[in-house]
């Protein structure tokens, strides 16, 4: 490993992290430690001219770590494959120092205290104390992020800031998650996690450097690479519910230009909720492989490909009876024959009698129900040059297929089935170019994403089926395009000031063919247009922007910044009639915000941490919203073009709110962190149509954003007990999550989508390195209050009369072991 140009050095005997960061200020370069459990290790005393990298590795000989060079002004400490630390000599100091975190917030590494927006990151070891298997277990360890199912566990519901996605819209995401720097489908998104280095949660609108525009976030995956220190692993784990899960991770003997990793996860899990049919729901029955393939030669060039497959037979959510509503379709004369009877088998009102003496953990849904997903994924990063001018190109290439069954009044009625089948692939390809000029810092690329059907796309709907009023289905074939040239400056002003300039034109299409019909069921784009569907498209393109102001000063910084994001605009499906024809399409959304921020260190009487805190402010205009018409609503008597979610843009409206957090370390062996999240989401002018303001409540200007609790809170506390040292370590770990009360729908006058504020309660006891082995047991525990609560909404419309809801996870206990090869 080539250094850079000599330097005089004077770093004494310190604690890693202590001394890691001396040797930086006095080199002029960045070293970031990613070895968790290693920063209290003592370090040999370096002094004299040298590289940086040679004073690095005197400093660090001994210690079981590795260095590795990310450019050619920032190094990475690593714990090395062959490291024993239980066996170490090593003296420990009482206080530890805190780490740097690595973030690639401005798609490079940099330590986070540099970055002008708030990142939250958890690395690996937080994720597997905390027993993180899917995104939607992220939403426990960070406030004011929700990840959670919408109407079923086949549309996952990202919500961050207020901002959440349309109901059953694949390509208009406010929140992206990327894996490896691809982004995922929406479908994909609440995919198990496996063998993850880390997650980062971007908060606030990404509208210039990555490869989606989106108004309220990013979430970046990152897997574990080979040839970077990461040991292989074997974990298994058993719990309620007859949870068994087993992973793994091996990596090959890495040659000098190449390195493989092969991970695996199986998960097997009966229901959450009972089926008062038979059976149980909300299940787990997946297995997922990944292999990760780095080629890495002498020389300006290097490479990383990934490949990923997932395959998910489960039953998926049932939904519960919640309440009925006094008035809806149900009850109109040509249906009250079939769904309100008065009584037995064919009444609504006899299935809430029912469901109250059965209790909320068990569904009257159809036993039919199902969730099949079938997803791979590849994806390509390669890089030539160094940190003065470096090439990126990162292409992916994603296929997921979904089949689910939703029974959406959680009852035998059929009020309101769904049967959806959804074939799609997604291909993205980045170019980028990086460096530095100077007091300058630079990026610019472009970015392109082409998502279309690769098999069927069809749901099959049961609403209200009477004899005259069959089944019918739904056809949406929709192609979508977008195209983006980005690029963002980062300028070095002196005195500790630093500004970032970003800008972005992205143009996006969508277009495609619909068809409702009760005779025809294409399972193509060809044989949706011979059978009569409807050719549509919807353009949109718009200018965002990054503009942001920092102070650094030691080891904290203060920040302003100001973006500019949109979420594209589109059409609805299927050809609108009568009243409703003027709103086949709608117009873009767009978020301007400004956010004022701190974060940084702080060391006082021995105890230190870190903390991180921001406040800001949206304003959205041309808002868009789902809305859901009864049947006939547009009054052409044609139920071909009645639509079954109808997109308008609605209002605009301001978002105000204050994230924070702070970790404590409390002496070397007891750590504390606290998270919190208040926002305040409000319209300030309503701009839906007055012919469709009805549908959106009977105050439809103090609607609430849906899914978005004012306050969400979540404290972690961990102490560490020294046992004789062939017995190892024990780690006692507690946390609380808090949440106020949250709407699942915007009308203030809703009685059966609110779920009053809650909090869940999880703990763990961890040991650590038995008898000087390899080895981790932990006993934890999740919800142990076993705390009832709804996680989200299912149907909840006075339309079908049925409310709906889905339930949360009960109380889960379990055993994980899992084993290193060192």
């Amino acid at each position: 490993m080539s250094g850079a140009h000599a330097a005089q050095v004077d770093v004494p005997a310190l604690p890693l992290s202590s001394a890691i960061s001396m040797l930086g200020r006095q080199t002029g370069i960045e070293i970031l430690l990613n070895a968790p459990g290693r920063e209290r290790l003592q370090t040999r005393p370096v002094q004299g001219s040298m590289s940086p990298n040679d004073a690095l590795e005197r400093m660090i000989r001994g210690l079981g770590l590795s260095i590795r060079r990310v450019s050619a002004r920032i190094y990475v400490v690593v714990k090395a494959p062959d490291a024993r630390p239980g066996k170490s000599r090593v003296r420990r100091l009482p206080v530890a120092e805190p780490q740097d975190i690595l973030v690639s917030a401005r798609r490079r590494p940099e330590r986070d205290e540099d970055v002008p927006l708030l990142v939250t990151h958890v690395d690996a070891g937080v994720l597997n104390n905390a027993g993180v298997r899917t995104i939607a277990d992220i939403a426990r360890l960070t406030p004011g992020f929700i990840a959670t199912g919408q109407t079923s566990s086949a549309t996952p519901l990202l919500v961050l800031r207020g901002q959440r996605r349309s109901i059953s819209d694949e390509n208009r995401l406010p929140l992206v998650v990327y894996q490896d720097e691809v982004p995922l489908p929406n479908q994909a998104a609440l995919s198990p996690l496996f063998d993850v280095a880390a997650v980062e949660l971007l908060r606030g609108p990404q509208g210039t450097l990555f490869g989606r525009n989106a108004t309220s976030g990013a979430v970046l995956l990152r897997s574990v690479q080979p040839g970077q220190g990461t040991p292989s692993y074997l974990e298994a784990e058993t719990g309620n519910y007859g949870l068994t899960r087993m992973e793994g991770a091996i990596e090959l003997p890495a040659s000098e230009q190449f390195a493989l990793r092969v991970s695996g996860q199986r998960m097997r899990r009966s229901g959450y909720t009972r089926l008062l049919a038979g059976g149980r729901a909300d299940d787990a029955h997946s297995d997922a492989v990944r292999a990760v393939l780095r080629f890495d030669p002498e020389g300006p060039l290097r490479s990383t490909t990934s490949f990923d497959i997932l395959r998910a037979d489960e039953i998926g959510a049932a939904l519960v009876l919640a309440g009925v509503y006094p008035s809806g379709s149900v009850r109109s004369a040509q249906n009250a024959p079939y769904y309100d009877c008065g009584a037995g088998a064919c009444d609504v009102d006899s299935y809430q009698d029912t469901q109250q003496a059965i209790g909320r953990r068990i569904s009257q849904s159809s036993p039919a129900l199902s969730f099949g997903r079938r997803f791979w994924g590849f994806g390509n990063v390669t890089e030539y040059g160094d940190d003065g001018l470096l090439v990126r190109n990162i292409v992916g290439l994603r296929s997921t297929k979904v089949h689910y069954e939703l029974d959406g009044d959680g009852t035998p009625l059929q009020i309101y089935d769904a049967v959806t089948t959804s074939h799609l692939r997604q291909l993205t390809e980045e170019l980028q170019v990086q460096g530095r000029t100077g007091s300058l810092r630079y990026i610019a690329g472009l970015f392109y994403l082409d998502s279309a059907p690769s098999g069927p796309v069809i749901q099959t709907v049961s609403r209200l089926v009477r004899p005259d009023n069959p089944a019918s289905h739904i056809a949406s074939y929709q192609t979508f395009r977008s195209g983006a040239v980005f690029g963002q400056i980062t300028a070095t002003l002196g005195e500790g000031y630093l500004a970032d300039l970003g800008l972005r034109y992205t143009s996006e299409k969508i277009a495609g063919c619909s068809l409702r019909s009760v005779e025809a069921m294409p399972l193509t784009t060809r044989q949706c247009l011979d059978d009569g569907g409807t050719q549509a498209r919807s353009r949109s393109g718009r200018l965002t922007w990054t503009l942001s102001l920092m102070r650094r000063r030691g080891d904290s910084s203060i920040y302003l910044t100001t973006r500019r994001a949109f979420r594209s605009g589109g059409y609805n499906t299927p050809a609108l009639g009568g009243t409703l024809r003027a709103y086949q399409t709608f117009r873009p959304e767009t978020l301007t915000d400004l956010e004022l921020g701190a974060k940084g260190r702080w060391n006082i009487g021995g105890f230190s941490g870190t903390y991180a805190a921001a406040a800001y402010i949206g304003l959205y205009d041309d808002v868009q919203r789902a809305l859901f018409p009864d049947v006939d609503y547009d009054e052409d008597g044609d139920p071909a073009t009645d639509p079954i979610t109808l997109y308008v843009n609605s209002a605009r409206a301001r978002v105000a709110g204050l994230d924070s957090d702070v970790s404590l370390k409390l002496g070397t062996r007891t750590h504390a962190s606290l998270s919190a999240s208040w926002i305040d989401a409000r319209y300030t002018r309503l701009i839906a149509p007055a012919a469709l303001t009805s549908l959106l409540g009977s105050d439809p200007l103090h609607n609430r954003f849906s899914y978005t609790p004012t306050f969400s809170g979540t404290v972690t506390l961990s102490h560490e007990i020294s046992l004789p040292e062939r017995f190892g370590t024990l780690e006692l770990r507690a946390d609380y999550a808090h949440v106020s009360s949250v709407r699942f729908t915007e009308r203030v006058t809703e009685n059966f989508a609110k779920q009053t504020a809650y909090g869940l309660l999880g703990g763990s006891l961890t040991w650590m390195r038995p008898a000087g082995l390899p080895l981790e047991l932990q006993l934890w525990g999740r919800n142990l209050t076993n705390r009832f609560y709804a996680s989200g909404g299912g149907t909840l419309n006075p339309a079908y009369t049925a409310a709906t809801i889905i339930p949360g996870v009960p109380r889960t206990i379990g055993l994980r072991m899992r084993y290193t090869f060192e």
